[in-house]
């Protein structure tokens, strides 16, 4: 009789459980459906389109399958150009237990910025994962984690090199700021969203012109977004954030090769013509190596670079060595050095 109750047991709760799972499988597919369609509407004109939606996964996870994901970012979410992003194939997996936490995983997907008809940039990622963490009942982001094997782009046009730029193992958080991570002045706005970013194996071709040099063996950053609300990507969206005294805090930037590297920290906001404003403390080592590779950059004028020959030639200072970065009325300097002009961030 024991046996039969202990066997009765466990079909009900078996049953229950199966019950229990395809009920929240159902729900999870109607909440990704009404996502994708009502994505325009309630994710700042954001335009999701997806092909044949599939949900399996019993007993231990769901697994919501599309057959192609399509989206189209409008301009201003996160620059001045719109961005499309195109995935041949995903899975969202939820534990039941959790669902408002989800997993994504792709083989690869393609981005592009700008219009389809003449890109700014193209941008590829392969093996990618990543996990989202959501308000249940608003839906809302909270945190968001990105890995992928490789992360590869180009600017297409006649000014622009058909080399790629690339980094490898690429890892990137985003989260909404709970409690303070760093100790905050009285005057900062509240810490709208952290950031954390690390990648390996680095060539960028857009910063060989610059003095941190297209390689590095790894690339570290972690910052601050101190905002009252999120800022639009827009004129109108930056001078808000500006004019109410936004920051991004940078606690940790570190770039760089066994021979030479920099790591950096401070803050940056931008001036009226929306060019970066700020000042950093800067640790570099390989300091001789660096200067001399950054003194054949025929952008710089000659007067500049025989002064950046100069100063590696009679440098004999052994390890890592501290001097000050700053940016203003629209140039960068290295110490008393004017290195380069910066142009606005948004034309």
């Amino acid at each position: 009789m024991r046996i039969k109750i202990i066997i009765a047991s466990v079909l009900l709760l078996i049953g229950a459980y199966s019950v229990f799972w395809f009920q929240l499988a159902g729900e999870v597919e109607e909440t990704v459906l009404s996502w994708i369609e009502e994505s325009e509407e309630r994710r700042g004109g954001i335009k999701v389109f997806a092909g044949d939606v599939s949900v399996s996964g019993f007993p231990y996870r769901i697994v919501v399958e599309a057959s192609s994901l399509n989206a189209i970012l409008p301009a201003g979410m996160i620059g001045t150009e719109p961005a499309s992003v195109m995935v041949p194939e995903v899975a969202v997996v939820f534990q039941p237990w959790k669902p408002n936490h989800a997993i994504i995983v792709t083989d690869y997907f393609d981005a592009v910025l700008g219009e389809l008809a003449d890109p700014v940039a193209n941008v590829a990622f392969d093996k990618v994962k990543s996990s989202v963490i959501f308000d249940i009942e608003t839906r809302e982001l909270i945190n968001l984690s990105f890995i992928a094997d490789k992360v590869s782009w180009n600017r297409p046009g006649p000014q622009n090199s058909a080399e790629n730029s690339e980094l490898e193992k690429a890892e990137f958080h985003l989260r909404r700021q709970v409690g303070e991570a760093q100790e905050q002045v009285s005057f900062d706005l509240p810490i709208n969203r952290a950031i954390f970013f690390k990648a390996q194996n680095a060539t960028i071709k857009e910063f060989a012109s610059t003095i941190l040099g297209q390689k590095a063996d790894q690339i570290k950053l972690e910052a601050f977004l101190h905002a009252n609300e999120q800022p639009d990507y827009t004129k109108a969206g930056l001078s808000k954030w500006r004019d109410e005294g936004g920051t991004l805090s940078i606690s940790t930037f570190e770039y760089g090769t066994a021979q030479a590297g920099i790591s950096l920290s401070g803050d940056v906001t931008l001036d009226e013509s929306f060019k970066p404003l700020g000042a950093f403390d800067t640790k570099v080592s390989g300091f001789e190596n660096l200067l001399k590779e950054y003194s054949e950059n025929e952008n710089l004028s000659g007067t500049t670079r025989m002064l950046l020959r100069s100063i590696a030639q009679g440098n004999n200072t052994p390890g890592e060595i501290e001097l000050p970065i700053s940016m203003q009325n629209g140039q960068l300097y290295l110490g008393p050095i004017m290195l380069m002009e910066l142009g606005p961030i948004i034309e």
